[in-house]
């Protein structure tokens, strides 16, 4: 299966040698990441939008960047993916915040919205379904209303994590079927149920 991060990081090459030379390393690029996202976060609290997204799509791509630079250069480590994964839900959280400070959405959206994608996202690394619903479509505020955008970044984040769940038990209902294992789960329950429809001849 092709890396989905290919492009990002081909897109990236010719920086990376530069950058490698003035001695920039991977956190380097993530901590200055982080400091663009809260600026603007900072921006789009005060009202300025158009700025405050221009700046989100700079820390972005820097997001993408520190990523490019350890793959590019052998210099991943499980510590470094856990430094780049928390300032990069920090700076979302932050900046659903903004939308909420500057009145975009109700409040009561924006911390829905937060907690579906903080329920997916601790899952994320064991079902390995994240649709990229979150602080992407901030973007389409520039032609849609905020309120109904949050609707549907919580809608989608939810479904991700019921998914998810019904991933991962199926995942390990098939672990321990391969170890002739029995247990009841949600997953073994539904393959019960669906041979037992198939047998009596109602499905």
């Amino acid at each position: 299966m092709a890396d989905p991060r290919a492009p990002l990081d081909y897109a990236l090459r010719p920086l990376l040698p530069l950058l490698r030379r003035l001695g920039v390393r991977p956190t380097h690029i993530t901590v200055a990441a982080f400091v663009v996202s809260l600026a603007a976060a900072g921006a789009i609290a005060a009202g300025r939008l158009i700025l405050g997204l221009a700046l989100m799509g700079l820390g972005q791509l820097l997001d993408g960047m520190d990523g490019a630079m350890a793959r590019r250069y052998g210099l991943g480590s499980p510590a470094g993916a856990r430094l780049d994964q928390q300032p990069d839900r920090a700076s979302g959280a932050v900046l659903f915040a903004a939308c909420g400070v500057a009145g975009l959405a109700p409040w009561k959206l924006v911390l829905l919205a937060l907690a579906a994608i903080l329920l997916m996202t601790s899952i994320v690394e064991r079902s390995h379904l994240d649709l990229g619903v979150k602080r992407v479509a901030l973007y389409f505020g520039l032609w849609f209303p905020y309120p109904p955008i949050f609707v549907v970044v919580f809608a989608v984040n939810l479904a991700a994590y019921v998914l998810g769940l019904l991933r991962c038990d199926i995942q390990f209902q098939h672990r321990m079927d391969a170890l002739g294992g029995d247990l009841d789960t949600v997953a073994s329950r539904a393959a019960a149920t669906l041979g037992r429809g198939v047998v009596s001849g109602e499905w």
